[in-house]
């Protein structure tokens, strides 16, 4: 008889002192997040130093990518949600399901994203105001992205799953091997060092894929064969149609989040165009920055999103409600300073990426005026994943809606063309929504409808649950 692989549980996120409950989660996630957000760099860092017309390739396939972020966004945070309530539970076996039927929603997700790749590229980045050498470049990179996306489904899907079990350290090893191999293999493909051609912007593309392919596999050998916080197995990838539908359900408006971001996002590009390619160029650098400052925040808004769901299911909602508060609280701490620092040091910091005047004229300029709000950005980014973690992900898209197209594109365009302060009034578009999305959503998680969603998802789940049932290790 084959001797039962023990279960590795991550204890203390639903009781003990929250600071350490945070911490545990948020750490490795923060250093995740700014590993994630190195790929970025690194590929902007090399394809910099091809020009400013790559820079503006490499930005506006960027925004293109959000039809893959959509997909894969959806299926994370609707697994997510789903095995942190599960794990709250304690109920460990419908978490393995939940994981398996991510998996099987990822091979459905590439299988789009191919068809994409196939015929829809090009008419995409026109639509998004790509022509000449810039849509050249961006279609390389894009179709090397979507034929190749079943490793960002998978990558991405189990390190959510993960991390809704309470493991935020074995993503964290995932990727620091994907991205050791990832700034080796950046500029010996994108430059042309040692045996490899130049293949510069697609080159970017392929460094990704490789290095998140080899990621992958490192967390199926975990998943397999390791202590892990969840066992996958065979069985668990035949199709359970009703639990992929519940992580559909709640994963549909996560990506309506996304949708709405970029579609917010897509009228600005537009806007930007208009104002040439320096402007483009200084947009993609900002933008790019602007990450890098909320890294922490993805840190703490994951953790939120977790204790938020494994505290429901382990029926302590006020425990719920205080950690997504003090995961909020402590990110103000680090961000506030963080945009001090961007504010003082904006133009040496888009300087770094590229050494064109005007492009670190005005991306400098983004620079400064995306640091005077982005306190209520914090607010934002931490409810926003409070709420998705508890399957409330309707009321987050809500909020995200009114923010980004009733305030950032219509006030855009507004202070750039009608009252004449061009691209400055696209980040003055920015900043309203900001504000907008931050008071907005302090308000509706303080109201607390989320509470009443996550126990419409336990009811219709229950009868799918079967029990812990496996010998399982304190972690």
């Amino acid at each position: 008889m084959t001797k039962q692989r023990k279960r590795k549980v991550e204890g203390g996120l639903v009781e003990g002192k929250l600071s350490g409950s945070i911490w545990k989660l948020a750490a490795p996630m923060m250093i995740g997040g700014a590993l994630q957000d190195l790929f970025s760099l690194v590929d902007l860092f090399f394809v910099g130093k091809l020009g400013h017309v790559e820079v503006a390739a490499l930005a506006i396939a960027g925004t293109t990518m959000a039809i893959l972020s959509m997909l894969v966004q959806g299926i994370g945070v609707g697994t997510m949600a789903l095995i942190s309530h599960f794990t709250g539970e304690k109920d460990y076996k419908m978490s393995d399901k939940v994981l398996g039927q991510t998996l099987v929603l990822s091979i459905i997700g590439s299988m789009l994203m191919l068809i994409v790749s196939f015929f829809l590229v090009e008419p995409l980045l026109r639509l998004f105001g790509a022509k000449g050498d810039v849509l050249f470049y961006a279609a390389e990179y894009l179709k090397i992205n979507f034929t190749f996306s079943i490793v960002i489904f998978l990558f991405a899907g189990v390190t959510n799953a993960l991390q809704g079990s309470g493991d935020a350290k074995t993503p964290l090893h995932a990727l620091i091997v994907a991205n050791i191999l990832n700034i080796i293999l950046d500029p010996m493909l994108i430059m042309g060092y040692g045996p490899f051609p130049a293949m510069g912007v697609a080159g970017s593309a392929l460094a990704t894929v490789i290095t998140r392919g080899i990621g992958v596999l490192y967390l199926f050998v975990h998943l397999f064969f390791g202590h892990s916080t969840l066992h996958l197995k065979w069985k668990y990838f035949k199709p359970l149609p009703s639990l992929m539908k519940r992580i559909v359900n709640i994963g549909f408006f996560a990506s309506l989040q996304v949708f709405i971001r970029e579609i917010s996002f897509l009228f600005l590009m537009r806007l930007v165009t208009s104002f040439g390619d320096a402007t483009l160029a200084a947009y993609g650098i900002g933008s790019r920055l602007r990450t890098f400052i909320m890294v922490p925040g993805f840190g703490f808004a994951s953790a939120a999103a977790v204790l938020v769901g494994q505290n429901l299911g382990a029926g302590k909602p006020e425990r719920a409600k205080k950690s997504a508060w003090q995961a909020v609280m402590y990110y103000e701490i680090i961000a506030i300073p963080l945009a001090v620092l961007f504010l003082i040091f904006a133009q040496p910091l888009v300087g770094i990426f590229n050494d064109h005047p005007e492009v670190i004229t005005i991306g400098s300029s983004f620079l400064r005026y995306l640091a005077v709000t982005f306190p209520f950005l914090a607010f934002s980014l931490v409810f926003s994943q409070a709420l998705n973690g508890a399957g409330d992900t309707k009321t987050a898209t809500l909020i995200n809606a009114i923010g980004q197209l009733l305030f950032r594109v219509p006030f855009a365009y507004f202070c750039a063309l009608v009252l004449g302060f061009g691209y400055k009034g696209i980040w003055l578009g920015i900043n309203a929504s900001d504000v907008v999305q931050g008071i907005g959503m302090i308000i509706v998680f303080n109201l607390g409808h989320w509470q009443k969603v996550f126990l419409e998802h336990k009811k219709k789940l229950s009868r799918h649950s079967d029990g812990a049932g496996d010998e399982v290790d304190a972690g």
